[in-house]
Protein backbone atom coordinates (compact mmCIF):
# COMPACT_ATOMS: atom_id res chain seq x y z
CA UNK A 1 0.00 0.00 0.00
CA UNK A 2 0.64 3.40 -0.66
CA UNK A 3 1.17 6.46 1.85
CA UNK A 4 0.89 9.64 0.22
CA UNK A 5 4.50 11.63 1.97
CA UNK A 6 6.83 14.37 1.64
CA UNK A 7 10.24 14.34 -0.22
CA UNK A 8 11.90 17.62 0.26
CA UNK A 9 15.14 16.04 -0.24
CA UNK A 10 16.75 16.12 -3.71
CA UNK A 11 19.89 13.40 -4.53
CA UNK A 12 21.42 10.57 -4.15
CA UNK A 13 19.28 7.31 -2.07
CA UNK A 14 21.83 5.62 0.89
CA UNK A 15 21.92 2.22 0.47
CA UNK A 16 20.84 0.34 3.63
CA UNK A 17 22.03 -2.33 5.39
CA UNK A 18 21.04 -5.84 4.07
CA UNK A 19 19.26 -6.71 6.96
CA UNK A 20 16.85 -3.69 6.59
CA UNK A 21 16.82 -4.27 2.67
CA UNK A 22 15.92 -7.80 2.43
CA UNK A 23 13.10 -9.03 4.84
CA UNK A 24 12.34 -12.58 4.64
CA UNK A 25 8.90 -14.38 4.80
CA UNK A 26 10.20 -16.80 7.70
CA UNK A 27 8.29 -20.17 7.36
CA UNK A 28 8.47 -22.31 10.55
CA UNK A 29 6.70 -25.13 11.04
CA UNK A 30 2.91 -24.92 10.31
CA UNK A 31 2.78 -20.92 9.73
CA UNK A 32 3.40 -18.23 7.53
CA UNK A 33 1.42 -15.65 7.03
CA UNK A 34 1.90 -11.26 7.13
CA UNK A 35 -0.07 -8.51 8.18
CA UNK A 36 -1.78 -6.01 6.13
CA UNK A 37 0.42 -2.98 6.38
CA UNK A 38 -0.99 0.26 8.22
CA UNK A 39 -1.49 3.01 5.82
CA UNK A 40 -2.22 6.34 5.99
CA UNK A 41 -6.24 7.11 6.16
CA UNK A 42 -5.83 10.62 4.42
CA UNK A 43 -7.28 10.67 0.90
CA UNK A 44 -4.44 10.01 -1.78
CA UNK A 45 -4.25 13.03 -3.79
CA UNK A 46 -4.34 11.76 -7.73
CA UNK A 47 -2.21 12.54 -10.16
CA UNK A 48 -1.35 11.56 -14.19
CA UNK A 49 1.65 9.30 -14.75
CA UNK A 50 3.24 8.67 -17.15
CA UNK A 51 6.56 6.60 -17.46
CA UNK A 52 9.00 5.49 -19.99
CA UNK A 53 9.49 1.58 -20.18
CA UNK A 54 11.94 -0.01 -22.40
CA UNK A 55 9.62 -2.91 -23.76
CA UNK A 56 5.48 -3.26 -24.75
CA UNK A 57 4.22 -6.21 -23.23
CA UNK A 58 4.06 -9.45 -25.06
CA UNK A 59 0.43 -10.18 -24.41
CA UNK A 60 -1.77 -9.51 -21.57
CA UNK A 61 -3.08 -12.82 -21.19
CA UNK A 62 -2.27 -14.17 -17.83
CA UNK A 63 -0.57 -17.27 -18.92
CA UNK A 64 1.83 -15.50 -21.11
CA UNK A 65 2.83 -12.10 -19.65
CA UNK A 66 6.11 -11.57 -18.62
CA UNK A 67 8.04 -9.73 -15.82
CA UNK A 68 10.19 -6.91 -16.73
CA UNK A 69 9.34 -3.74 -17.18
CA UNK A 70 6.25 -5.32 -19.47
CA UNK A 71 4.65 -5.41 -15.59
CA UNK A 72 3.90 -1.48 -15.82
CA UNK A 73 0.93 -2.32 -18.11
CA UNK A 74 -0.18 -5.51 -17.32
CA UNK A 75 0.23 -5.32 -13.09
CA UNK A 76 -1.85 -2.25 -13.83
CA UNK A 77 -4.71 -4.32 -15.39
CA UNK A 78 -3.99 -7.83 -13.71
CA UNK A 79 -4.04 -7.92 -9.91
CA UNK A 80 -1.41 -10.15 -8.14
CA UNK A 81 -2.15 -12.79 -5.14
CA UNK A 82 0.97 -11.22 -3.01
CA UNK A 83 2.67 -7.77 -3.67
CA UNK A 84 6.54 -6.84 -2.47
CA UNK A 85 7.40 -3.66 -0.45
CA UNK A 86 9.06 -0.93 -3.09
CA UNK A 87 11.21 -0.29 -0.46
CA UNK A 88 12.68 -3.21 1.12
CA UNK A 89 11.22 -5.92 -0.49
CA UNK A 90 9.35 -7.48 1.37
CA UNK A 91 6.43 -9.56 0.88
CA UNK A 92 3.15 -7.63 1.48
CA UNK A 93 -0.52 -9.01 1.04
CA UNK A 94 -2.32 -8.49 -2.34
CA UNK A 95 -5.35 -9.72 -3.50
CA UNK A 96 -4.89 -12.69 -0.65
CA UNK A 97 -4.82 -10.92 2.77
CA UNK A 98 -3.14 -14.31 4.62
CA UNK A 99 -0.97 -17.34 3.56
CA UNK A 100 0.35 -20.60 4.87
CA UNK A 101 2.32 -23.20 4.46
CA UNK A 102 2.10 -26.58 5.88
CA UNK A 103 4.99 -27.96 7.95
CA UNK A 104 6.88 -29.63 4.69
CA UNK A 105 6.07 -26.64 2.32
CA UNK A 106 4.01 -29.06 -0.23
CA UNK A 107 0.36 -27.22 1.16
CA UNK A 108 -0.41 -23.59 0.29
CA UNK A 109 -3.30 -21.92 1.88
CA UNK A 110 -4.42 -18.50 0.66
CA UNK A 111 -7.36 -16.71 2.23
CA UNK A 112 -8.51 -14.31 -0.19
CA UNK A 113 -9.90 -10.62 0.67
CA UNK A 114 -14.16 -9.71 0.59
CA UNK A 115 -15.18 -7.12 -1.98
CA UNK A 116 -12.59 -7.80 -5.05
CA UNK A 117 -14.22 -7.30 -8.46
CA UNK A 118 -13.23 -7.69 -12.24
CA UNK A 119 -13.54 -4.49 -13.89
CA UNK A 120 -16.83 -6.13 -15.15
CA UNK A 121 -18.67 -6.08 -11.54
CA UNK A 122 -17.65 -10.34 -11.16
CA UNK A 123 -16.16 -11.61 -8.18
CA UNK A 124 -12.74 -11.96 -7.66
CA UNK A 125 -12.87 -15.03 -5.77
CA UNK A 126 -11.29 -18.76 -5.35
CA UNK A 127 -12.86 -19.58 -8.41
CA UNK A 128 -11.34 -17.20 -10.59
CA UNK A 129 -7.70 -17.74 -8.73
CA UNK A 130 -8.19 -21.51 -9.25
CA UNK A 131 -8.70 -20.83 -12.81
CA UNK A 132 -6.28 -19.19 -13.70
CA UNK A 133 -3.06 -20.90 -12.06
CA UNK A 134 -4.47 -23.83 -13.46
CA UNK A 135 -4.58 -22.56 -16.99
CA UNK A 136 -1.40 -20.98 -16.50
CA UNK A 137 0.03 -24.65 -15.53
CA UNK A 138 -1.21 -25.85 -18.78
CA UNK A 139 -0.77 -23.34 -21.22
CA UNK A 140 2.91 -23.34 -22.67
CA UNK A 141 4.31 -19.89 -22.04
CA UNK A 142 7.06 -17.76 -19.82
CA UNK A 143 4.33 -18.22 -16.57
CA UNK A 144 4.20 -22.28 -16.65
CA UNK A 145 7.71 -23.50 -15.87
CA UNK A 146 6.84 -21.03 -12.86
CA UNK A 147 4.04 -23.41 -11.98
CA UNK A 148 5.70 -26.69 -12.52
CA UNK A 149 6.05 -28.19 -8.77
CA UNK A 150 2.04 -27.39 -8.36
CA UNK A 151 0.11 -30.52 -8.40
CA UNK A 152 -3.23 -29.13 -7.91
CA UNK A 153 -5.15 -25.92 -6.79
CA UNK A 154 -8.44 -26.06 -5.18
CA UNK A 155 -11.15 -23.98 -4.13
CA UNK A 156 -12.41 -24.60 -0.71
CA UNK A 157 -14.75 -21.56 -0.54
CA UNK A 158 -15.50 -18.34 -1.78
CA UNK A 159 -12.31 -17.11 0.16
CA UNK A 160 -10.17 -20.09 0.67
CA UNK A 161 -7.43 -21.46 -2.17
CA UNK A 162 -5.15 -24.81 -1.40
CA UNK A 163 -2.77 -24.64 -3.32
CA UNK A 164 -0.83 -28.57 -3.23
CA UNK A 165 2.68 -28.94 -5.15
CA UNK A 166 4.61 -32.05 -5.91
CA UNK A 167 7.67 -30.85 -4.02
CA UNK A 168 8.22 -27.47 -1.83
CA UNK A 169 9.09 -24.66 -4.02
CA UNK A 170 11.12 -22.27 -1.98
CA UNK A 171 10.17 -19.45 -5.18
CA UNK A 172 6.52 -19.74 -5.27
CA UNK A 173 5.46 -16.86 -2.66
CA UNK A 174 7.79 -14.59 -4.74
CA UNK A 175 5.85 -15.71 -7.60
CA UNK A 176 2.65 -14.80 -6.25
CA UNK A 177 3.89 -10.86 -6.84
CA UNK A 178 4.49 -11.36 -10.67
CA UNK A 179 3.60 -12.86 -13.40
CA UNK A 180 1.91 -16.57 -11.93
CA UNK A 181 0.48 -14.35 -9.02
CA UNK A 182 -1.85 -12.73 -12.04
CA UNK A 183 -5.56 -13.04 -11.74
CA UNK A 184 -7.75 -13.40 -14.66
CA UNK A 185 -11.57 -13.33 -15.40
CA UNK A 186 -12.58 -17.18 -16.05
CA UNK A 187 -15.37 -16.13 -18.02
CA UNK A 188 -13.73 -14.32 -20.61
CA UNK A 189 -10.19 -15.46 -20.24
CA UNK A 190 -10.58 -17.83 -23.13
CA UNK A 191 -11.53 -15.17 -25.76
CA UNK A 192 -9.29 -13.65 -27.86
CA UNK A 193 -9.60 -10.26 -26.22
CA UNK A 194 -7.60 -11.65 -23.30
CA UNK A 195 -4.22 -10.96 -25.04
CA UNK A 196 -4.49 -6.84 -25.47
CA UNK A 197 -7.71 -6.22 -23.52
CA UNK A 198 -8.40 -8.17 -20.99
CA UNK A 199 -11.55 -7.99 -18.42
CA UNK A 200 -8.99 -7.07 -15.65
CA UNK A 201 -8.71 -7.54 -11.53
CA UNK A 202 -6.28 -4.95 -11.25
CA UNK A 203 -6.31 -0.90 -10.45
CA UNK A 204 -6.95 0.35 -13.81
CA UNK A 205 -8.50 -0.78 -17.17
CA UNK A 206 -7.02 -0.36 -20.68
CA UNK A 207 -8.14 2.75 -22.42
CA UNK A 208 -7.83 1.05 -26.10
CA UNK A 209 -8.97 3.59 -27.90
CA UNK A 210 -6.19 5.94 -26.87
CA UNK A 211 -3.68 2.91 -26.76
CA UNK A 212 -1.22 2.42 -29.59
CA UNK A 213 -0.21 -1.34 -28.98
CA UNK A 214 3.60 -1.56 -28.96
CA UNK A 215 3.83 2.09 -28.45
CA UNK A 216 2.23 3.72 -26.07
CA UNK A 217 -0.68 2.53 -23.70
CA UNK A 218 -3.42 4.68 -21.71
CA UNK A 219 -4.58 3.11 -18.88
CA UNK A 220 -8.10 4.68 -16.33
CA UNK A 221 -8.33 3.94 -13.04
CA UNK A 222 -10.97 1.69 -11.67
CA UNK A 223 -13.20 3.39 -8.85
CA UNK A 224 -14.32 0.57 -7.74
CA UNK A 225 -10.98 -1.26 -7.03
CA UNK A 226 -10.57 -2.93 -3.65
CA UNK A 227 -7.59 -1.11 -2.88
CA UNK A 228 -8.73 2.32 -4.93
CA UNK A 229 -8.15 4.66 -1.99
CA UNK A 230 -4.34 3.74 -2.18
CA UNK A 231 -4.02 4.31 -5.74
CA UNK A 232 -2.63 7.80 -5.88
CA UNK A 233 -2.55 7.97 -9.67
CA UNK A 234 -5.77 8.89 -11.93
CA UNK A 235 -4.36 7.95 -15.14
CA UNK A 236 -1.32 5.78 -16.04
CA UNK A 237 0.18 6.12 -19.94
CA UNK A 238 3.27 3.96 -20.44
CA UNK A 239 5.37 5.09 -23.40
CA UNK A 240 7.77 2.37 -24.90
CA UNK A 241 10.68 4.00 -25.61
CA UNK A 242 14.28 1.77 -25.99
CA UNK A 243 15.95 4.75 -27.21
CA UNK A 244 17.80 7.01 -23.78
CA UNK A 245 17.56 10.14 -25.86
CA UNK A 246 13.96 9.92 -26.68
CA UNK A 247 12.86 9.12 -22.70
CA UNK A 248 15.15 12.25 -22.18
CA UNK A 249 13.48 14.65 -24.77
CA UNK A 250 9.89 13.42 -23.80
CA UNK A 251 10.34 14.17 -20.33
CA UNK A 252 11.45 17.95 -21.08
CA UNK A 253 8.75 17.92 -22.96
CA UNK A 254 6.49 17.11 -20.83
CA UNK A 255 5.08 14.20 -22.14
CA UNK A 256 6.90 12.40 -19.27
CA UNK A 257 6.93 12.46 -15.91
CA UNK A 258 8.90 9.45 -14.76
CA UNK A 259 11.73 7.84 -16.33
CA UNK A 260 14.91 6.05 -16.52
CA UNK A 261 17.59 8.91 -17.51
CA UNK A 262 21.54 8.60 -18.45
CA UNK A 263 23.85 9.93 -15.56
CA UNK A 264 25.60 12.00 -17.46
CA UNK A 265 22.82 13.95 -18.82
CA UNK A 266 21.16 14.51 -15.52
CA UNK A 267 22.74 18.23 -15.75
CA UNK A 268 20.41 18.83 -18.93
CA UNK A 269 17.16 18.23 -16.34
CA UNK A 270 15.96 21.90 -14.78
CA UNK A 271 16.58 20.89 -11.37
CA UNK A 272 13.96 23.22 -10.72
CA UNK A 273 11.37 20.44 -12.03
CA UNK A 274 12.94 17.29 -11.74
CA UNK A 275 13.73 15.50 -8.79
CA UNK A 276 16.72 12.61 -9.84
CA UNK A 277 17.12 9.10 -7.17
CA UNK A 278 19.45 6.85 -7.84
CA UNK A 279 19.38 2.99 -7.21
CA UNK A 280 22.76 1.41 -7.40
CA UNK A 281 21.31 -2.00 -7.90
CA UNK A 282 18.06 -2.70 -9.73
CA UNK A 283 19.20 -5.77 -11.88
CA UNK A 284 22.64 -8.09 -13.26
CA UNK A 285 24.41 -7.48 -16.57
CA UNK A 286 25.61 -10.84 -17.11
CA UNK A 287 26.87 -12.51 -20.14
CA UNK A 288 24.78 -16.40 -19.44
CA UNK A 289 26.44 -19.19 -20.57
CA UNK A 290 23.71 -21.55 -22.14
CA UNK A 291 25.78 -24.61 -23.29
CA UNK A 292 27.58 -24.90 -20.03
CA UNK A 293 27.47 -28.84 -20.53
CA UNK A 294 29.47 -28.60 -24.26
CA UNK A 295 27.21 -30.68 -25.67
CA UNK A 296 26.94 -28.06 -29.09
CA UNK A 297 29.50 -25.59 -28.45
CA UNK A 298 32.01 -27.98 -26.74
CA UNK A 299 34.75 -25.15 -25.56
CA UNK A 300 31.88 -24.23 -22.99
CA UNK A 301 31.79 -27.03 -21.51
CA UNK A 302 35.19 -26.67 -20.55
CA UNK A 303 35.52 -25.00 -16.97
CA UNK A 304 38.99 -23.13 -18.10
CA UNK A 305 37.03 -21.44 -20.89
CA UNK A 306 34.59 -20.16 -18.78
CA UNK A 307 36.85 -18.85 -16.25
CA UNK A 308 38.71 -17.38 -19.22
CA UNK A 309 35.76 -15.85 -20.23
CA UNK A 310 35.31 -14.24 -16.47
CA UNK A 311 39.07 -13.02 -16.48
CA UNK A 312 38.81 -11.40 -20.22
CA UNK A 313 35.97 -8.99 -18.97
CA UNK A 314 37.29 -5.48 -17.42
CA UNK A 315 34.20 -4.66 -15.32
CA UNK A 316 35.10 -1.70 -13.65
CA UNK A 317 36.15 -0.40 -17.33
CA UNK A 318 32.24 -1.76 -18.49
CA UNK A 319 30.80 -0.05 -15.48
CA UNK A 320 32.62 3.06 -16.28
CA UNK A 321 32.30 3.29 -20.01
CA UNK A 322 29.11 1.74 -20.38
CA UNK A 323 26.68 2.16 -17.06
CA UNK A 324 28.57 5.75 -16.08
CA UNK A 325 29.52 4.27 -13.01
CA UNK A 326 26.09 3.95 -12.10
CA UNK A 327 26.27 0.47 -10.48
CA UNK A 328 28.48 -2.08 -8.60
CA UNK A 329 31.14 -4.36 -10.55
CA UNK A 330 30.15 -8.00 -9.87
CA UNK A 331 31.02 -11.30 -9.78
CA UNK A 332 28.10 -12.78 -8.60
CA UNK A 333 24.00 -13.14 -9.85
CA UNK A 334 22.68 -12.55 -6.70
CA UNK A 335 21.62 -9.09 -5.05
CA UNK A 336 24.29 -6.62 -3.04
CA UNK A 337 21.40 -6.33 -0.52
CA UNK A 338 20.79 -10.07 -0.60
CA UNK A 339 21.77 -12.37 2.43
CA UNK A 340 23.33 -15.10 0.27
CA UNK A 341 26.10 -12.05 -1.19
CA UNK A 342 29.41 -12.39 -0.75
CA UNK A 343 31.75 -9.52 -1.22
CA UNK A 344 34.73 -11.11 -1.39
CA UNK A 345 34.01 -13.31 -4.12
CA UNK A 346 33.86 -10.24 -6.54
CA UNK A 347 37.68 -10.83 -6.36
CA UNK A 348 37.42 -14.36 -7.67
CA UNK A 349 38.14 -13.22 -11.61
CA UNK A 350 40.60 -10.55 -11.90
CA UNK A 351 40.56 -9.01 -14.81
CA UNK A 352 43.53 -10.76 -16.76
CA UNK A 353 43.31 -11.18 -20.43
CA UNK A 354 46.07 -12.92 -20.52
CA UNK A 355 45.82 -15.33 -18.16
CA UNK A 356 42.44 -16.05 -20.00
CA UNK A 357 44.18 -16.76 -22.97
CA UNK A 358 46.42 -19.08 -21.10
CA UNK A 359 43.67 -21.24 -19.90
CA UNK A 360 41.87 -21.20 -23.49
CA UNK A 361 44.73 -22.28 -25.25
CA UNK A 362 45.93 -25.25 -22.36
CA UNK A 363 42.40 -26.42 -22.82
CA UNK A 364 43.06 -26.66 -26.77
CA UNK A 365 40.34 -23.84 -27.70
CA UNK A 366 42.46 -21.19 -29.43
CA UNK A 367 40.19 -19.97 -32.15
CA UNK A 368 37.01 -21.09 -31.39
CA UNK A 369 34.06 -18.69 -33.29
CA UNK A 370 30.79 -18.24 -30.73
CA UNK A 371 27.77 -16.82 -32.74
CA UNK A 372 25.06 -14.84 -30.20
CA UNK A 373 22.20 -12.76 -30.23
CA UNK A 374 22.21 -9.06 -30.27
CA UNK A 375 19.82 -7.14 -29.01
CA UNK A 376 18.36 -3.81 -27.96
CA UNK A 377 19.80 -4.96 -24.49
CA UNK A 378 23.43 -6.10 -25.71
CA UNK A 379 23.91 -3.50 -28.09
CA UNK A 380 25.87 -0.96 -26.25
CA UNK A 381 28.02 -3.55 -24.74
CA UNK A 382 29.22 -5.70 -28.12
CA UNK A 383 32.48 -4.00 -28.62
CA UNK A 384 33.44 -4.81 -25.21
CA UNK A 385 32.79 -8.01 -25.30
CA UNK A 386 33.98 -8.40 -29.09
CA UNK A 387 37.45 -7.06 -27.88
CA UNK A 388 37.74 -9.19 -24.45
CA UNK A 389 37.00 -12.72 -26.63
CA UNK A 390 39.77 -11.64 -28.96
CA UNK A 391 42.01 -10.64 -25.62
CA UNK A 392 41.99 -14.54 -24.88
CA UNK A 393 41.81 -15.75 -28.19
CA UNK A 394 38.31 -16.63 -28.86
CA UNK A 395 36.05 -14.82 -31.22
CA UNK A 396 32.18 -13.49 -31.06
CA UNK A 397 30.05 -13.35 -34.21
CA UNK A 398 26.57 -11.20 -33.19
CA UNK A 399 23.39 -12.03 -35.01
CA UNK A 400 20.89 -9.50 -35.00
CA UNK A 401 17.87 -10.64 -33.63
CA UNK A 402 14.16 -8.32 -33.54
CA UNK A 403 13.32 -7.52 -30.02
CA UNK A 404 9.54 -9.83 -30.00
CA UNK A 405 12.04 -13.06 -31.03
CA UNK A 406 14.89 -12.62 -28.15
CA UNK A 407 13.76 -15.04 -25.92
CA UNK A 408 12.79 -17.14 -27.60
CA UNK A 409 16.40 -17.26 -29.28
CA UNK A 410 17.72 -17.70 -26.24
CA UNK A 411 16.14 -20.96 -25.65
CA UNK A 412 16.36 -21.93 -29.14
CA UNK A 413 19.32 -24.16 -28.32
CA UNK A 414 21.25 -22.50 -31.54
CA UNK A 415 23.46 -20.45 -29.29
CA UNK A 416 26.04 -20.98 -26.74
CA UNK A 417 26.24 -17.54 -25.24
CA UNK A 418 23.28 -14.90 -24.60
CA UNK A 419 23.85 -11.31 -22.63
CA UNK A 420 20.90 -10.56 -20.15
CA UNK A 421 20.11 -8.46 -17.90
CA UNK A 422 18.19 -9.78 -14.81
CA UNK A 423 16.12 -7.76 -12.66
CA UNK A 424 16.69 -8.80 -9.01
CA UNK A 425 13.21 -10.62 -7.07
CA UNK A 426 14.74 -12.86 -4.21
CA UNK A 427 17.95 -14.63 -3.83
CA UNK A 428 16.37 -18.17 -4.01
CA UNK A 429 14.30 -16.98 -7.03
CA UNK A 430 17.69 -15.70 -8.95
CA UNK A 431 19.53 -18.42 -8.53
CA UNK A 432 16.87 -20.74 -9.67
CA UNK A 433 16.13 -18.99 -12.50
CA UNK A 434 19.48 -18.93 -14.14
CA UNK A 435 21.18 -21.97 -12.55
CA UNK A 436 18.18 -24.49 -11.16
CA UNK A 437 17.59 -27.08 -14.04
CA UNK A 438 14.37 -26.06 -15.08
CA UNK A 439 15.20 -22.16 -14.82
CA UNK A 440 13.88 -20.06 -17.13
CA UNK A 441 17.34 -18.90 -18.09
CA UNK A 442 18.74 -22.55 -18.10
CA UNK A 443 17.22 -23.20 -21.38
CA UNK A 444 19.24 -26.66 -21.71
CA UNK A 445 18.57 -27.68 -18.62
CA UNK A 446 22.21 -28.16 -16.94
CA UNK A 447 22.55 -29.68 -13.36
CA UNK A 448 25.60 -31.75 -12.21
CA UNK A 449 25.87 -33.71 -8.79
CA UNK A 450 26.96 -30.89 -6.84
CA UNK A 451 24.25 -28.38 -7.94
CA UNK A 452 21.88 -31.37 -7.35
CA UNK A 453 22.86 -31.72 -4.07
CA UNK A 454 22.64 -28.36 -3.45
CA UNK A 455 19.12 -27.48 -4.62
CA UNK A 456 17.82 -30.85 -3.04
CA UNK A 457 18.73 -29.53 0.12
CA UNK A 458 17.00 -26.05 -0.78
CA UNK A 459 13.94 -27.38 -1.85
CA UNK A 460 13.63 -29.43 1.24
CA UNK A 461 14.30 -26.60 3.33
CA UNK A 462 10.87 -24.67 4.38
CA UNK A 463 12.85 -22.12 6.59
CA UNK A 464 15.13 -19.75 4.24
CA UNK A 465 17.06 -19.40 7.41
CA UNK A 466 17.81 -22.64 7.56
CA UNK A 467 18.81 -22.83 3.95
CA UNK A 468 20.78 -19.86 3.79
CA UNK A 469 24.45 -21.38 4.40
CA UNK A 470 23.32 -23.91 1.24
CA UNK A 471 22.32 -20.82 -0.91
CA UNK A 472 26.17 -19.19 0.30
CA UNK A 473 27.80 -22.67 -0.64
CA UNK A 474 25.34 -22.59 -4.01
CA UNK A 475 26.64 -19.17 -4.95
CA UNK A 476 30.49 -19.94 -4.17
CA UNK A 477 29.89 -22.98 -6.16
CA UNK A 478 28.47 -20.91 -9.24
CA UNK A 479 31.50 -18.43 -9.13
CA UNK A 480 34.08 -21.03 -8.88
CA UNK A 481 32.55 -23.32 -11.62
CA UNK A 482 32.09 -19.84 -13.49
CA UNK A 483 28.53 -21.05 -14.99
CA UNK A 484 27.89 -17.38 -15.68
CA UNK A 485 29.79 -14.32 -16.52
CA UNK A 486 28.38 -11.60 -14.48
CA UNK A 487 29.75 -8.15 -15.15
CA UNK A 488 27.92 -5.51 -13.03
CA UNK A 489 25.00 -4.31 -10.71
CA UNK A 490 23.17 -2.01 -13.13
CA UNK A 491 21.73 0.59 -11.20
CA UNK A 492 18.61 3.43 -12.14
CA UNK A 493 18.82 6.97 -12.16
CA UNK A 494 15.24 8.29 -11.97
CA UNK A 495 14.13 11.60 -13.06
CA UNK A 496 10.22 12.45 -11.84
CA UNK A 497 8.13 15.50 -12.32
CA UNK A 498 5.15 16.91 -11.27
CA UNK A 499 4.80 15.42 -8.17
CA UNK A 500 5.57 12.00 -8.75
CA UNK A 501 8.33 10.49 -7.20
CA UNK A 502 10.48 7.28 -7.62
CA UNK A 503 10.65 5.36 -4.12
CA UNK A 504 12.14 1.76 -5.32
CA UNK A 505 15.16 0.45 -3.58
CA UNK A 506 15.38 -3.42 -3.01
CA UNK A 507 11.92 -4.10 -5.08
CA UNK A 508 12.63 -3.84 -8.61
CA UNK A 509 9.60 -5.35 -10.00
CA UNK A 510 8.61 -2.32 -12.64
CA UNK A 511 4.79 -1.87 -11.24
CA UNK A 512 3.23 1.88 -10.35
CA UNK A 513 3.90 0.93 -6.58
CA UNK A 514 7.48 1.97 -7.04
CA UNK A 515 6.07 5.81 -7.81
CA UNK A 516 4.43 7.74 -5.24
CA UNK A 517 3.01 11.78 -5.03
CA UNK A 518 4.64 14.57 -3.18
CA UNK A 519 2.01 17.26 -1.96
Amino acid sequence: MWNTRKHTRVGRRVALPAALLITALVVSGCSSSTPEAEGDTTAVVEKDLAVAAVSAPNSLDPAQIVDGQQMFVWSSVLDTLLRKDPETGELLPGAAEKWEYNEDGTQLTLTLRDGMTFSSGDPVDAVAVTATLLRSKATPGAVQSRLAAVADVVAEDDKTVVITFSAFDPQFLDNLAQGPGAIGDPATMDEERTATDPIGSGPFTLDVEKTVPGSSYVLVKRDDYWDADNVPFKTLTVKVLQDPTASLNALQAGELNAATVQSQVVSQLDSNKFTITVNDAVAVGYLNILDRAGEKFPALGDVKVRQAINMAIDREGVLKGIFSGVGIATTQLVSPFGEVYDEKLNDEYEYDPEKGKELVEEAGYAGETFQIPSTFLSTTIEPVLTQAFADIGLTLEWVTVPPQQAQAAARSGDYGLYYQILGFNSDSADLATTIGAAGFGNPTGYTDPTLDGYFDEINNTVDFADALPVYKELNQYVVDQALVAPIAYIGATWATADGITYVGKANTLATIRQFDVTE
